[in-house]
């Protein structure tokens, strides 16, 4: 079996074990009669976010930080870059002053603290403990904000609301939960074996196959989500979604990462992917506040800075040749 079917076969199982594990945690905490609020800010945020979850946590255990850590970054970036500039290139997006600056703010805290962390150079288990502790108090945050509004007003409880229509019976939900956390476990040691297989094959540092196949494929739910929602004029919740699954990456996935397994945080991140995603996360401030909204050509500029950033990595890792000027 070839490294490109090991690492599409397990981005397929990525994809499906996130949908049936969002499905049936979601079914599992209506059973149990979970608000729409809590359920959107835990357990429709741990589903979206569970393919990066995985795979980085296999990746820290197999002895590959580059690819744990660059999955999160370059998830991140493409979150901002690439799939919201999409979208708002198909239909502008809204985008609350609220989800601006509670959210967004919140997005751009835990950037600089990664940035902080990949200076150091390891993030250690105690590391690890701040970022969930950091991630718990943006969840207080958020319910304390949210609470009193209405299921519309509120971003996590509007997503959770629209997967809790379709009721499904509790022995279904538990099943729905085993079989797409399965599927994550395959999917995620696929993908894993497969990325390291494809940097040895290829001379590729892993970071790169962490921050650019990897990271892409772990953000295909957010990207058809993303999509979909612009084209059926439901864009909404799209800002919401990907700025908290942003929080979630730094704050969660890579704080029970590092709880763990510590893992050492490669220069070429701490020089410029950590500052990137940053950026990325800094830049959209503004441009959400210009009208509450990400118009078409804020979209393309978006998509075109993450079209300049790949570029810049296969001018870097010697995979484009410049003309000479």
């Amino acid at each position: 079996m070839t490294p490109y079917l090991i690492v599409g076969a397990g981005l397929l199982l990525l994809i499906a074990g996130s949908e049936t594990v969002l499905r049936g945690g979601v079914g599992l905490a209506g059973a149990l009669r979970l608000s729409p609020l809590l359920i959107g800010l835990l357990v429709v945020s741990a589903g979206t976010s569970a393919p990066e979850l995985v795979v980085s946590l296999n990746a820290a255990v197999k002895g590959a930080p580059d690819i744990a850590v660059g999955n999160v970054i370059g998830s991140n970036i493409v979150n901002i870059l690439l799939i919201l500039g999409l979208g708002a290139l198909i239909r502008p997006l809204p985008a609350p002053p609220k989800v601006v600056w509670r959210d967004g703010l919140a997005m751009l805290l835990a950037s600089g603290a990664l940035l902080v962390i990949a200076r150091m150079g390891f993030l250690s288990s105690q590391c690890g403990w701040v970022l969930i502790a950091g991630f718990v108090l943006y969840v207080v945050v958020a319910f304390i904000t949210d609470w009193r509004r209405t299921t519309g007003d509120s971003v996590a409880a509007a997503r959770a609301s629209e997967l809790m229509r379709s009721e499904l019976r509790l022995g279904v939900s538990l099943f729905l939960l085993i079989f797409g956390l399965a599927a994550l476990y395959v999917g995620a040691r696929f993908v894993v074996n497969g990325g390291i297989v494809l940097a040895r094959d290829f001379h590729i540092p892993e970071s790169v196959i962490g921050l650019t196949v990897i990271a892409v494929g772990t953000s295909l739910p957010e990207l058809v989500t993303t999509i979909v929602a612009s084209v059926r004029r439901q864009s909404g919740l799209a800002i919401g979604n990907l700025i908290g699954s942003n929080i979630f990456n730094i704050l969660l996935v890579l704080g029970a990462t590092a709880t763990i397994h510590p893992i050492a945080i490669a220069l070429d991140f701490a020089r410029l992917d950590v500052w990137v995603m940053a950026g990325a996360a800094l830049l959209l401030i503004p441009l959400m506040a210009t009208g509450w909204r990400v118009t078409r050509p804020q979209g393309f500029l978006l998509v075109l800075l993450y079209v300049c950033y790949m570029a810049y990595l296969a001018w870097r890792e010697g995979l484009l040749i410049l003309p000479p000027m």
